[in-house]
C-alpha cells in the first residue's frame, strides 16, 4: 500500500478520533476507614518495618473529620510497644528540618489530617516483637475526651509508597 501526502492526514485524523473514544480513567478509589470514632474516619494506616532490625519504627494515617467541630487526636498506644508519641518534622532555628515531639493533631473540621513519611507521624518505641511486611500491629487512638478507638495496621516494607492521603510527600527514614 502506497501511502500519499493527501492520505497521511487523513489516517492521522483517524487514529485522532479513536484515541478520543478511549474510554476514560477510573477515578482513585476512595479511602476504606479502619475505623470511625465521633466523626473521624481513620483510613490508610500502615506500619514501617523497623530498619536494621531496630525496635523503633513510624506509623502512617489519613484521619478524616465529618463533623461540625475541630478533633484532637491526643495519644497512641500498642500492647505490642512501649510507647508511641506522635511526631512531627519542623523546622529548627538553623533552617534544618528536624523530628520532634507534639502534644496534639488538630484535624479540622470537615477536613483531613495526613500522617505520612516527611511530615506528621507515629513514633513508635521499644516494639516487643520483631516484625515482618505483612504482619498487623494493633493500634489504639487517644482522641481529646479520652475517647479511644482501636484498629490493626498492617506492617510494610516501603511506607512510602503513595497513598491517596499522601500524595506529594516524600519519604525519610528515622
Amino acid at each position: 500500500m502506497t501511502l500519499s501526502v493527501r492520505t497521511l492526514p487523513l489516517i492521522l485524523i483517524a487514529f485522532a478520533g479513536l484515541a478520543a473514544c478511549e474510554p476514560a480513567k477510573t477515578p482513585p478509589a476512595p479511602m476504606l476507614a479502619v475505623a470511625t470514632i465521633d466523626g473521624v474516619e481513620i483510613s490508610e494506616p500502615r506500619l514501617r518495618v523497623p530498619p536494621n532490625g531496630r525496635d523503633v519504627t513510624a506509623g502512617y494515617l489519613t484521619l478524616t473529620n465529618s463533623s461540625n467541630k475541630p478533633q484532637k487526636l491526643v495519644g497512641a498506644s500498642s500492647p505490642r510497644a512501649e510507647r508511641i508519641e506522635l511526631h512531627a518534622h519542623l523546622k529548627g532555628a538553623d533552617g534544618m528540618a528536624q523530628m520532634r515531639q507534639v502534644e496534639q493533631v488538630e484535624i479540622p473540621a470537615k477536613g483531613t489530617a495526613v500522617l505520612a513519611p516527611g511530615g506528621l507521624h507515629l513514633m513508635v518505641f521499644g516494639i516487643k516483637e520483631p516484625l515482618k511486611p505483612g504482619d498487623s500491629f494493633t493500634v489504639e487512638l487517644t482522641f481529646e475526651g479520652n475517647r479511644k478507638v482501636g484498629f490493626a495496621m498492617p506492617v510494610v516494607e516501603n511506607p512510602t509508597q503513595e497513598t491517596e492521603g499522601d500524595k506529594g510527600h516524600s519519604g525519610h527514614q528515622h
